[in-house]
């Protein structure tokens, strides 16, 4: 009797799995039908850093980007006559940026080497986001781009982690060609992110092809360009909050306050928090001419970015 209710089972079993199976192929066979589908849906013309300053380019529009996880503060008068050039556009900072640009109503310009890529990640034509394509190795691209624009954030970054020179490519030269546009076009204020440790040589992150070393050389050419600027070094960036970590508050601290001993230890920091930062300190006086290091801190009072820039 007992043997015979054990086949049963192991019968029964079987059954399921074998069905579970079937549902499983009949689903994988569907997914190219849909890719394809979305793939049309998602389709949207570019327009070229040649015709960035054209107005009646048309463009699709990208599906709409899931709202930010927190409640947007109200429309901000100062922001009314401010268009934002973002470089590094489809980043993982550079992509808040323009989310967070897009839903405060301000006008921006997504730079990104690749169009179609930057229309699969960005908001859409009809939240104020125009895409233009460029290089920031190349000036002719930068300064087409920069065209028009009243603000720039630089969000750039090396994408090859193997190539020697990617760093010197994007963080310095790179950077020089931005801020050399930015001056030319009569652009009033640029937020430049970096990083924590980018005033140490020895800082760990530096054995990746100096990229530390580079990032200071751009820094230097923005500072000494005369423009308004905020530099923004964040610590370790994340898409989300560690599992069973609670997201601190941010805070602040000057140029060189956070990395090895005797710094403070640096912490992490949400990119969507970098990235509110960045959008603060283009109408904030208090970050006029400022380096700040951000991370967060549990336990830190949620103070707005004027008492936070203020107390630098």
């Amino acid at each position: 009797m007992a043997a015979t209710l054990v086949q049963s089972a192991g019968l029964s079993a079987l059954n399921s799995v074998r069905a579970s199976a079937s549902q499983r192929t009949s689903a994988i066979k569907a997914v190219p039908a849909l890719r394809f589908s979305k793939q049309r849906r998602h389709a949207r013309i570019i327009v070229s850093a040649a015709a960035a300053s054209s107005s009646d380019v048309p463009q699709l529009e990208a599906p709409p980007i899931a709202p930010l996880n927190r409640q947007l503060p109200e429309a901000d008068e100062r922001y009314d006559e401010v268009k934002v050039l973002v470089a590094g556009a489809t980043g993982g900072v550079g992509k808040a940026v323009v989310r967070q640009l897009a839903a405060q109503g301000i006008a921006v310009r997504a730079l990104s080497r690749s169009g179609l890529k930057a229309a699969g990640m960005l908001p859409p034509a009809s939240q104020g986001v125009e895409i233009v394509e460029g290089d920031v190795y190349r000036y002719s691209d930068v300064a087409k781009a920069m065209k028009g624009c009243t603000a720039v954030i630089i969000a750039t970054g090396p994408t090859d982690r193997l190539n020697p020179f990617g760093s010197y490519q994007t963080d310095f030269e790179g950077n020089k060609n931005l801020v050399a546009a930015a001056k030319q076009e009569g652009v009033k204020k640029v937020v430049l992110v970096t990083s924590i440790g980018t005033d140490d040589p020895l800082f760990p992150l530096n054995l990746l092809w100096g990229v530390l070393l580079w990032k200071k050389q751009g820094e230097l050419a923005l500072q000494r360009s005369g423009i308004d600027y905020t530099i923004v070094r964040p610590g370790g960036l994340l898409n989300e909050p560690r599992a069973g970590r609670t997201v601190g508050n941010v805070v602040i601290g000057g140029a060189d306050a956070y990395g090895l001993p005797p710094r403070r230890r640096p912490g992490s920091i949400l990119r969507t928090q970098v990235a509110e930062c960045c959008v603060a300190a283009l109408v904030e006086p208090a970050a006029s001419n400022k380096v700040v290091e951000i991370v967060t801190e549990v336990g830190a009072p949620p103070l707005g970015f004027t008492e936070l820039f203020s107390s630098v």
